[in-house]
């Protein structure tokens, strides 16, 4: 039984196909959900929205992945601090460098 491609492995997929073949680069930049149904047999919802760029010797992309919600507790872990259970369990958030209640003159 074959594995599962990961997203990486089939956006691979994609890029080496389109290299080697006008036709489906083509296709891939005028009706990408076609291409990709075409290539890997996966046809995506409607809302899933598609975009190909194409990069050239003058310009460049840079694809970021969506932003993460964050509560409370994974803010103050990202600002520099970390949590440890106290003797009885508890979560404590400890600082490291920076506090924001601190002057720092």
């Amino acid at each position: 039984m074959e594995s599962m491609k990961t997203h990486w492995e089939m956006r691979q997929e994609l890029v080496e196909k389109a290299a080697a073949d006008d036709a489906f680069r083509s296709q891939l930049v005028d009706d990408p959900k076609a291409a990709i149904k075409d290539a890997l047999g996966i046809e995506l919802p409607d809302s899933i929205a598609v975009e190909v760029h194409e990069e050239s010797a003058t310009s460049a992309h840079v694809v970021l992945p969506p932003m993460a919600t964050l509560d409370v507790e994974d803010l103050e872990v990202v600002a520099g601090g970390h949590y440890q259970k106290d003797l009885y369990g508890a979560r404590k958030l400890h600082h490291h460098g920076w506090n924001p209640g601190t002057s720092h003159d």
